[in-house]
């Protein structure tokens, strides 16, 4: 009775589900940064540890948010336009949903250079948001098209490097 054109039409467009469909992946992978943090550190936890320990609790959180949140829906992309709206929309689905679970389990950390403590999951998605911009511009001024196997590519590689160095930093920074 319908037509192809109405069989196939979507109420919800392309770019905005793999975007949900990335940050709910990247948010369920970066809850190992709560769970590492809640096993390395006996029940006083109010500090990151300095050092690689430090860096190996926010590389979770940092690659799923920065890379995977990202480079997920530039992967799938049909156009630039849907690469860049659909990086948006999983990074701040992953960021919200990480931060939303760290307010409930209330894991604090000291951050020095603001005396405050913070949970977490907002220090963590923070530090991804220079990971993810590193990432996202990365496949669009280095590709040709800016959506596809090579932009994706080319934004995670930018990305990764981004999220180590700044888990390598972070904990003798913060």
């Amino acid at each position: 009775m319908y037509d192809d054109s109405v069989a196939r039409r979507r109420l919800i467009p392309a770019w905005l589900r793999r975007g949900f469909q990335a940050g709910a992946i990247a948010a369920l992978l970066s809850g190992g940064t709560l769970l590492a943090y809640h096993l390395s550190r006996p029940t006083p936890r109010v500090a990151l540890p300095q050092g690689i320990d430090g860096a190996l609790i926010l590389v979770p959180a940092l690659l799923a948010l920065g890379v995977l949140a990202v480079s997920l829906p530039i992967f799938m992309a049909a156009t630039r336009s849907e690469a860049i709206f659909g990086a948006l929309v999983g990074f701040m689905v992953a960021a919200d949903l990480l931060m939303a679970v760290s307010f409930v389990s209330r894991e604090l950390i000291e951050v020095h250079f603001l005396t405050r403590s913070l949970p977490l999951g907002v220090v963590a998605a923070v530090l991804s948001v220079p990971v993810a911009l590193v990432g996202l511009a990365a496949s669009q001024f280095v590709s040709e098209h800016g959506f596809g196997h090579t932009a994706g590519l080319r934004g995670v590689i930018g990305a990764a490097v981004a999220a180590f160095a700044i888990a390598l930093l972070w904990p003798f920074v913060g």
